[in-house]
């Protein structure tokens, strides 16, 4: 493979407009910011995009770039590079990198993007890199992912780009670089961040109001999402909100006793504002849980002992209990258990770290106790896993239902995430929903979307415009099917607003053009809209 001197330049040639200026002064070197009293003498027309802040080091100097942690920076030209690019070296922990601060460009509500062109230093072994913003607010630093794992070579720059946005005002944010175990030398160039043109949100039918007699309509989604643009899509589209990452129990509780609600609040006030119900996720996970809750006061893990199966549910109680007293029927159901299921093992089970304290799967049963307890007879209590609808799972996670009921455990209902491609057949969802109405409970699709990979690990280089076109066609049946099932389903829900926030474009690989979701990036209508709102507007299938 040829490998170019540098990176493509970023930064886009045009006349004299805010953009022709930024791009001219990262030519000369230097983080760029806005010259003074420019943005109101020549500021950009509201559908442009605008570049705040670009580094190339022409100049000679790291141009605002800073080692984090142990790792140094310095300006390099070494070969086979002909131009000047970022060396960041003397890393001895994965988030030793190099950052920069960006806090001076980010606003409330506002999405950017943010690109950077890495590779690695001659003869070193490829590893995955990912690029982050730590938010430092009050004295407490939280970390966002922009663009995850992707693996990284000595061969050629690869570009890692990310759309960004922040719910919440943050006393600092720095963009850095970072990786995932390897602890290998990183070249870096052509750092832009870039403030996207708000959108107009389309003059639709709103999907609530078309699926108003079948079911509420929800949407999982994150504190950005309750600001600007994305908020205005939220409120006209959807019903029901699902709080995506903010009420599980690393961001709940994060050091024990000590609880943080503010990022969940801000999407409960948002919902309460606009009339629309709150689904909370989740109480007991195996994942996004600290490490603090499977280790004693010694410090040292968990055993299956009684002693520390008792203080492992004391721990969940506290935990509850903290939800109930907060939120009480604000919220009117809760993921209780989440994937807790595994068809392969004998007893149909999770290997969790619960599993592995309690020597087997009674502290499900317990959970659900433990919630009834808590919260309010009126609050739903929801068993939630994926794939239910593939025949091992459906079974394994029917048995487990079954045996709680008739343990007369206080389960309430069972969530069918419905992570599914556009390619798997319908039916199989229709089917699980058929077969959970045996046992009475109620039922709910958690967390739909529809990827457009032929399979999880497909990286493709662009979006294929037949697949979306197909996409359209799938999320056509498959809602023929939910509005078939409508008396046997409480809501559904859509997991994520719009294409660029869906955890389909980081897992379980980088997939930056995978679209799953109704709303593009630029939060416009796709073929899957016309498909659940007015199927004769699609294009015809496309051909196998």
């Amino acid at each position: 493979m040829t490998t170019p001197s540098r990176p493509p330049a970023a930064a886009p040639p045009g006349t004299a407009t805010r953009r022709s200026v930024l791009s001219a002064a990262a030519a000369v070197g230097g983080a760029t910011l806005i010259p003074a009293g420019y943005v109101t003498l020549a500021a950009s027309p509201a559908h442009a995009d605008d570049l705040l802040l670009a580094t190339d080091f022409a100049s000679g100097t790291t141009e605002g770039w800073t080692g984090r942690g142990a790792a140094t920076v310095a300006v390099a030209s070494e070969e086979p590079l002909l131009d000047p690019c970022l060396k960041i070296e003397g890393r001895t922990a994965t988030w030793n990198g190099a950052a920069i601060d960006i806090t001076a460009h980010i606003e409330v509500g506002v999405r950017y993007e943010i690109k950077v062109f890495l590779r690695l230093p001659e003869g070193e072994a490829a590893a995955d890199l990912r690029t982050s913003v730590q938010r430092d607010t009050g004295g407490a630093s939280s970390y966002d992912t922009v663009k995850w794992n992707t693996a990284v070579t000595d061969a050629a720059w690869v570009e890692f780009t990310g759309t960004y946005s922040i719910g919440q005002a943050a006393d600092r944010l720095q963009f850095y670089v970072e990786s995932d175990s390897s602890l290998t030398p990183i070249l870096l160039d052509a750092f832009t961040l870039t403030r996207l043109a708000e959108p107009e949100i389309q003059d639709l039918v709103p999907l609530k109001d078309v699926l108003a007699e079948y079911f509420p309509f929800g949407c999982a989604v994150e504190p950005p999402e309750v600001t600007g643009k994305p908020a205005e899509l939220l409120a006209k589209h959807f019903s029901q909100v699902t709080t995506g990452n903010q009420m599980k129990p690393d961001a709940i509780q994060p050091t024990e006793g000590v609880f943080d609600f503010s990022r969940a609040d801000q999407i409960v006030a948002f919902a309460e504002a606009n009339g629309m119900k709150v689904w909370g996720h989740t109480l007991l996970w195996h994942n996004q849980t600290p490490a603090w809750w499977f280790l004693d006061a010694n410090g040292e893990p968990l055993r299956n002992t009684r002693a520390h199966q008792r203080l492992l549910l004391r721990r969940l109680e506290t935990h509850a209990k903290a939800l109930a007293e907060h939120y009480g029927d604000r919220v009117w159901a809760w993921d209780v258990v989440n994937e807790v299921v595994d068809p392969e093992q004998p007893d149909g089970l999770r290997r969790s770290r619960w599993y592995e304290v309690f020597g087997g799967g009674r502290y499900i049963g317990e959970a659900f106790k433990i919630a009834r307890r808590a919260f309010p007879r009126k609050v739903k209590l929801f068993l939630n896993d994926y794939n239910t609808e593939f025949p091992d799972k459906r079974e394994a996670v029917y048995n487990l239902v079954q045996d709680l009921k008739c343990r007369r455990i206080p389960i309430d209902g069972i969530g069918h995430q419905a992570h599914v491609d556009y390619r798997r057949p319908v039916e199989l969802l229709g089917e699980s929903i058929d077969l959970f109405k045996e046992l009475g409970v109620l039922q709910a699709v958690t967390e739909l979307d529809v990827s457009v990979s032929d399979d999880m690990y497909e990286s493709l280089p662009a979006t294929p415009p037949e697949r979306l076109i197909a996409q359209g066609w799938y999320y056509k049946e498959l809602f023929d099917v939910l509005r078939a099932r409508a008396d046997d389903l409480e809501s559904v829900t859509m997991w994520g607003l719009y294409d660029a926030v869906s955890w389909l474009r980081t897992w379980p690989v980088s997939r930056p053009h995978e679209a799953p979701l109704f709303f593009d990036d630029r939060l416009q209508a796709k073929a899957a809209y016309w498909g659940v709102v007015d199927p004769s507007r699609l294009e015809p299938m496309p051909e196998a």
